[in-house]
């Protein structure tokens, strides 16, 4: 009976430890939240009894990510991507781990180099896995070279950009990556992911292309955290540990008697 309480107090301990980090990461952009997940173990075929099974507890399992959109937010800034429907941002992550990433958060800037960026300096990638450059000076029609005045997104994800005239030229366009199986993403922390063998292999698109979402420029996408839920979750859970811990003691008293 112990060792059935004790599993139950770490599956509530993971609950609970799940729902913190979902309520401290409620207000990072892109952030997705999670529930904890086990499973209930029960006894072999032989010690059934009336038709019944014999409970043993619960066996942890990996919390199970939840990738719902969350609301979008404006912010005004010409780079600031989000996401309305499918696909995730490509990140250039493979000069230090050889892979790249995938990532709902959006906001964006121009390095001193002219990349785009998102605020770890990381590039942004196309559909065909190239960096994006945005450059700060460009001769348009073989004229003296002009300064970058304006920068905008289109909901295809093209990048545009003007110099020193109301006319707009395209300098490149952000590329998505969607799969099968989302929640078999590995979170490598910031609302940046890795695939797995669980999420399948990505398939990369532009924004707006058959199975992929649009590109709302200036706005962010919050957190799918909804801050009420949680808390309601948290009470539940902390009054479930309460009773296991008070079972549990009570337990042990029982087993302190009988060995007098």
């Amino acid at each position: 009976m112990i060792s059935v309480i004790r599993s139950g107090l770490s599956g509530i301990t993971q609950e609970i430890s799940v729902i913190s980090n979902n309520i401290a990461n409620a207000n990072s952009i892109g952030f997705k939240k999670s529930t904890a997940s086990f499973d209930d173990i029960f006894s072999e075929q032989s010690e059934k009894r009336s038709g019944s099974l014999t409970g043993f507890g619960i066996s942890l399992k990996q919390p199970n990510r939840i990738h719902t959109q969350g609301s979008l937010k404006e912010t005004g800034q010409a780079l600031d991507m989000g996401i309305v429907g499918n696909g995730m941002f490509i990140l250039d992550t493979r000069e230090d781990s050889g892979v790249v990433t995938y990532s709902r958060a959006g906001s964006f800037t121009v390095n001193n180099q002219g990349f785009i960026v998102n605020l770890d300096d990381t590039p942004i990638l196309d559909k065909n896995q190239n960096t994006i450059k945005l450059p700060f000076n460009v001769s348009v029609d073989g004229k003296t070279p002009q300064k970058l005045t304006n920068v905008k997104v289109e909901p295809d994800g093209r990048i545009k950009a003007s110099y020193g005239t109301s006319e707009f030229l395209t300098i490149g366009q952000v590329g998505l990556a969607r799969f099968s199986n989302e929640s078999g993403l590995r979170s490598i922390g910031k609302g940046n992911f890795l695939q797995t063998t669980e999420s399948g292999l990505p398939t990369l698109g532009n924004p707006k292309d058959l199975g992929f979402g649009s590109i709302q420029n200036g706005s962010l996408e919050n957190s799918n955290t909804e801050i009420s839920d949680e808390l309601v979750k948290l009470i539940r859970a902390q009054q479930a540990f309460s009773g296991n811990a008070k079972m549990l003691e009570t337990e042990r008293k029982a087993t302190e008697l009988l060995m007098r």
